[in-house]
């Protein structure tokens, strides 16, 4: 049958395949659409939290990548566990209650004063990522009629890199946009207070050094000053002082002369911030829009039961069957060895937002550079998966790993890079154009091909694998192996930026690269040295499904 599909003429194909998607159900429009809402909230808080982290709750660059990977670690258990909760519970409840955690989980990070308030939000939003992801992969299977099931999971894919696409071109202009500022309600109903005058804002803080040294790390003389102004303003920085503003630091620095509390910051909300409340009230939606999905027919819980013992209960049951499977056994040691190429990805919200604003300027728009990557994949994802139907997922997924790995040499070289764009395009482009970046774009544009190769047939895999009816809880599964490297990636992120990309001093930003590099590229050298034992279960899996 995939042979036969293969044959068909490219265009004539993707055509009938999309005139079969418009007469889906509705319930499927609704899974693209909470798809593409959750997408932008999803990667709107990812691209700016590290930053959260160390600017506004003041971590160090190690502590923010620990408490980065961390909190992935405990999506991905929690992804593990939600898959088979979800199978049993049903995917319409499973999905309203990710949404309503997600909406409670990104407020609390509008709660900076108190740094446990976020860290607590970032725990409850935990569930909502977990959540997402694996249910609505399987109300995927659900929804779309089974002709046109593959192209669903494609169109699933292509709405997932929108979001990704307009999140980050979000991400990028508000943060650029509200760098050092903080947006207080009351002086916007006062109709907005400009900064106080230059000479004044200098002055106070010429005033302040003596009580404020520089340390030998700070680069301005007053940089000690500046920094206690921002702590003390809530965020504002230099720049955006108020008279108001002065007052308070003028104040709070007689208080801390004086051994005396300092006072509290005015209520205000970071350029950040803003950003989480944008992904908030997007959560809202969605909700509403869960509301509305058609309830499935409920599985069927020991006993006629449907409290949350039954569920629970049910769930161990899903959990422990899988166990007892020799497929799962291999399918997992396939998943465990792609952990290594998909570690790039956690690499990119942690490693990379650190990394391009101290090495090219705290102005540079690095979340719209790094929406080049969701762009590319919606217009080549289709092409591609068309293109390369007739070979198996084993086949495709271990070329993209190979690609994907490979992207990272882009970053090793970028300097040489450097001057081949600007020798080759400067005649073209002429001197406006920043050909600084022209390896992190190389980079983006060939993991971008990499990832359009294997990360769309890894969801085939994935049903291929599962047994009916144990889809949400297999991609659950494919999170157990990141829950263990999360918090390792999160921490090598830290140590790697802390000693080879730090604020100040020296930087070796090759070598950061190289041992990235290294650890991606292990995983398909890995796979491969396990293939027959992989390949075989495989065979196995489509023998039984094909009875």
């Amino acid at each position: 049958a995939r042979m036969a599909e293969a044959k068909r003429p490219l265009m004539r194909g993707m055509a009938e395949d999309f005139r079969g998607l418009l007469g889906a159900p509705r319930d499927l429009w609704i899974i693209y659409a909470v798809k593409l809402l959750e997408s932008i909230s999803y990667f709107a808080v990812l691209a700016v939290l590290i930053l959260y982290l160390h600017d506004d709750l003041r971590f160090s660059d190690e502590v923010s990548g620990l408490i980065f990977g961390t909190w992935g670690t405990v999506v991905s258990l929690l992804t593990f566990l939600a898959g088979f909760v979800a199978d049993a519970m049903g995917q319409r409840k499973a999905l309203i209650i990710a949404a309503l955690t997600a909406v409670i989980g990104r407020a609390m990070l509008l709660g900076s004063e108190v740094a446990a308030i976020p860290l607590a939000g970032l725990i409850i939003s935990a569930w909502a990522v977990a959540s997402m992801k694996p249910v609505m992969t399987a109300a995927i299977k659900t929804h779309a009629p089974t002709k046109i099931r593959a192209f669903a999971y494609s169109i699933f894919y292509v709405v997932m890199n929108l979001g990704a696409f307009i999140a980050n071109h979000v991400v990028s202009w508000l943060r650029i946009s509200l760098l050092g500022r903080v947006i207080r309600p009351g002086e916007l109903m006062d109709g907005g207070v400009g900064p106080a005058p230059e000479t004044a804002r200098a002055a106070l803080t010429e005033s302040l050094t003596p009580q404020f040294p520089a340390g030998p790390e700070v680069e301005q003389v007053d940089g000690a000053v500046r920094a206690f102004g921002r702590m003390i303003t809530g965020g504002r920085s230099f720049d955006h002082w108020t008279e108001a503003d002065l007052e308070l630091i003028r104040a709070a620095a007689e208080a801390e002369a004086a051994g005396r509390a300092l006072p509290a910051a005015p209520f205000g909300l970071s350029g950040y911030e803003l950003i989480f409340a944008v992904a908030a009230g997007l959560a809202v939606i969605s909700l509403l829009l869960l509301r509305t999905l058609r309830t499935e027919t409920k599985p069927a819980l020991p006993g006629g039961g449907t409290g949350a013992r039954a569920v629970l209960n049910q769930a161990a049951k899903i959990g422990v069957g899988l166990f007892k499977e020799k497929t799962f056994w291999a399918y997992l040691l396939f998943i465990c060895v792609l952990v290594l190429v998909r570690a790039i990805f956690v690499h990119a919200h942690s490693t990379w937002p650190t990394y391009m604003i101290r090495e090219f300027g705290e102005d540079t728009p690095q979340a719209a550079y790094w929406s080049l990557n969701p762009l590319l994949i919606m217009t080549i994802t289709p092409i591609i998966g068309s293109m390369t139907s007739r070979y198996s997922a084993w086949s495709v997924i271990m070329t993209g790993s190979f690609i994907t790995a490979a992207s990272v040499l882009c970053m090793v070289v970028q300097h040489p890079i450097e001057g081949l764009a600007e020798a080759w395009l400067g005649p073209l482009l002429g001197e406006g154009v920043d050909y600084r970046v022209a390896g992190p774009i190389a980079f983006i544009v060939v993991l971008s091909f990499g990832e359009a190769l294997w990360s769309p047939r890894l969801y085939e895999y994935v049903a291929v694998m599962a047994p009916p009816g144990r889809e949400a809880s297999y991609m659950g599964l494919t999170q157990l192996p990141m829950f263990a490297a999360k918090p390792l990636v999160g921490v090598m992120s830290g140590f790697l930026i802390g000693a080879y990309c730090p604020e100040s001093g020296p930087k070796n930003t090759e070598l950061l690269w190289t041992i990235v590099f290294a650890t991606t590229l292990a995983g398909p050298l890995i796979a491969l040295f396990f293939a027959g034992f992989i390949r075989a279960a495989e065979k196995q899996r489509l023998a039984e499904t094909s009875r």
